[in-house]
């Protein structure tokens, strides 16, 4: 069996001329390379074809001299450095793995015989391109594997195993391509020496880190996308309509009352002294919010203040910030104990300043409040639940990558603006630190894909005071 580990340009790079003369890497990497001889020229052309193993392609820049080789050498390193090359592994003319750096590299060494190596709890791997891509979150390389080679020793991956076992592992697969199949894993950064008594060895720095976590961490923020970080790219522009403002709820709306902003300036304690008693309180009184008291404090926090923004393509302003003045996000009230409302699930409507009567199944808001007391660390649920939604593609049709990041981050915005509101009316805030999204589209009948829970705030009346 023929193995082969051949380099090339990492996908989506290329190499073009510039005006001057000169060669420049060009795609997600922007890089200008020295003036080199015409032979160097030639080397660099069958990197960016590819096919090449370091040995034929240092051959190659060797019949230049020995002044074309040490510049050939020293690019490769260059690039190699900035992530630009990429290796393949093929076996009897077929590719197997190829490893893919994103960014900046740091040498990881090969794997030590007497070493035992199995994956990292932080890799995984996903469909991409009619194969299989292996990648975690601690490092910018990723592994591609369009064949069943790749998936089966990682299968095998799974318990620990030193090389001599791996290179055994599966039938069929010789040794020397699990030799440089491993070696490819550990620049990659998927697997972890697991020590003498059979734990992991992990940087003290991973110990409190969730998979999760790490993953939505790196892959919402800068430098780990092949094709760039994808903001406000309109990818959907042309594709599919924009989404716009849900239509009314069926039923009669109930009319909240909308407070006087100039009668409630005047009211309110100075900013400082609302910022600085900003609390979160668990405690709730014995006397309910009033419907009042809510319609105020919706009103202030999340209704809605003009609809004619200029130059934005959405046309809506509300008190607090949202990327785009898209504003995805939808309010609904969960209410136990209301003096003016009936138990149940509310829609918020902020163009009419009104609720509508969401029909959902009794048991599930039930299940609800007694997740939200637990939430507080409470037996006594609360008197009601701000719970906050999210219309996904509002954003997902503007923005790329940072899109559901960006829900979470208006999530704490609001939770922010509902807590100085409601201090400021003497009210008893709590925000909550999780929630049952598919809870909710059970009690809803909304599909979560398209609409789903993303924050929930208790509130009431305060147990030291009276409430508005």
């Amino acid at each position: 069996m023929a193995i082969r580990e051949t380099l090339s340009l990492a996908p989506g790079l290329s190499l073009a001329h510039t005006a001057d003369g000169r060669r420049a890497v060009t795609g997600r990497l922007s890089l200008i390379l020295p003036p080199v001889s015409p032979g160097v020229t030639a080397v660099l052309d069958a990197l960016a074809a590819g096919g090449q193993t370091l040995d034929e392609l240092a051959e190659l820049a060797g019949h230049g001299g020995l002044t074309d080789a040490a510049h050939f050498h020293s690019l490769l390193a260059a690039l190699r450095a900035h992530g630009a090359v990429a290796r393949s592994l093929h076996l009897d003319g077929v590719l197997i793995a190829r490893l893919s750096p994103e960014g900046t590299v740091s040498n990881r060494g090969s794997p030590r015989a007497d070493a035992r190596y199995q994956l990292s709890r932080f890799a995984f791997s996903r469909r991409v391109d009619e194969g299989s891509m292996l990648e975690t979150p601690l490092s910018l390389s990723r592994v591609w594997m369009p064949t069943w080679h790749g998936p089966a020793l990682l299968g095998a991956l799974s318990t620990s195993r030193n090389s001599v076992e791996f290179a055994k592992v599966i039938p069929g697969i010789p040794g020397e391509l699990t030799s440089v199949f491993l070696r490819m894993l550990l620049e990659a950064g998927v697997l972890v020496e697991v020590g003498a008594e059979g734990a992991p060895i992990e940087p003290e720095a991973l110990v409190p880190w969730e998979f999760h976590d790490l993953l939505f961490h790196g892959w919402t923020r800068w430098g780990r996308h092949e094709t760039g970080y994808g903001g406000a790219t309109f990818r959907f522009r042309g594709k599919r309509p924009q989404p716009g403002r849900k239509p009314p709820p069926s039923g009669e709306p109930l009319r909240l009352e909308r407070p006087d902003l100039s009668a409630v300036v005047q009211r309110d304690a100075p900013f400082t002294e609302v910022l600085e008693r900003r609390r979160t309180v668990r405690n709730q009184g014995e006397r309910p919010v009033t419907r009042a008291a809510l319609g105020e404090l919706l009103y202030r926090a999340v209704g809605l203040r003009h609809a004619d923004l200029a130059d934005r393509d959405q046309k809506e302003a509300r008190p607090y910030p949202s990327g785009g003045a898209i504003y995805e996000t939808e309010v609904y009230v969960l209410v136990h104990r209301c003096e003016g409302l009936e138990p149940g699930l509310y829609a918020y409507r902020l163009e009419e300043h009104a609720l509508y009567r969401v029909q959902a199944r009794p048991e599930q808001l039930e299940r609800m409040l007694k997740l939200a007391a637990a939430g507080m660390i409470r037996t006594v649920y609360p008197q009601v639940v701000v719970v906050l939604t999210a219309c996904f593609e509002r954003m997902t049709w503007k923005y790329e990558t940072m899109a559901y990041a960006a829900m979470l981050k208006h999530v704490g915005v609001i939770f922010q603006t509902l807590y100085l509101v409601a201090t400021a009316m003497g009210l008893a805030p709590c925000a909550l630190g999780s929630g049952a999204a598919d809870l909710f589209a059970r009690a809803t009948g909304i599909d979560p894909l398209v609409e789903g829970s993303v924050g929930e705030f208790a509130l009431g009346t305060r147990a030291d005071a009276v409430s508005p």
